[in-house]
């Protein structure tokens, strides 16, 4: 367990994830609370490794496992109280599933457990995607920069609640009769619990 309580913000593509942490980080009040580790698929464009390929997500999983205990150890017993996480350590999962290749395999592959991936995490808030109920205000390229069609985002989305529905803090933000400021609110509120 990191010396900071992570958070995973998780959820399939336009979710809100990136939203939430700009308004979060914006708000007076909340400003100096928390750190953000971001997503760690940006350090992968540059490393020349094919999402195709099995590999990718074993070093997408040990690259955020890396920059999380990185973070966490140089935060210390200093403030921020916790570190929000654009995505988590067991998310590629969900794309390795989404390849329709043997979930077994993937902790084999990665050299780690379900467990393990459920202990790093204090709380595991998913925004589920506008793709699935609010799917006016999915956007794709070039209005936003994500290639998946709503079907894609939605099962993402669908192998991502698979994948964490059973860590015990486990949060479920849907779209369901919500806009955008009701949907934030509440992953505000939970947040509040874990600070």
């Amino acid at each position: 367990m990191n010396p900071v309580p992570l958070i995973a913000l998780t959820g399939g593509p336009g979710g809100g994830k990136t939203a939430l942490i700009e308004e979060l980080s914006r708000d007076p009040v909340w400003r100096g609370r928390f750190a953000v580790l971001p997503e760690a698929i940006f350090l992968m464009r540059s490393m020349g490794i094919s999402p195709r390929e099995k590999l990718f997500q074993r070093v997408m999983v040990h690259l955020q496992m890396a920059l999380e205990d990185g973070l966490a150890r140089a935060l210390g017993s200093y403030e921020p109280h916790v570190i929000l996480c654009h995505r988590s350590s067991l998310d590629p999962l969900a794309y390795w599933l989404d390849r329709g290749w043997p979930e077994d395999e993937f902790f084999a592959f990665t050299e780690t457990t379900c467990e393990e991936h459920y202990r790093r995490y204090a709380a595991v808030i998913h925004l589920v995607t506008a793709a699935d109920g609010a799917v006016d205000h999915y956007k794709r390229y070039p209005d936003a920069h994500r290639s998946e069609t709503p079907e894609q985002a939605i099962r993402i989305d669908r192998l991502l609640q698979q994948v964490w529905s059973d860590h015990p803090q486990y949060f479920l933000v849907d779209n369901a009769g919500r806009d955008w400021a009701m949907k934030s609110k509440e992953a505000w509120l939970i947040l509040e619990e874990f600070l």
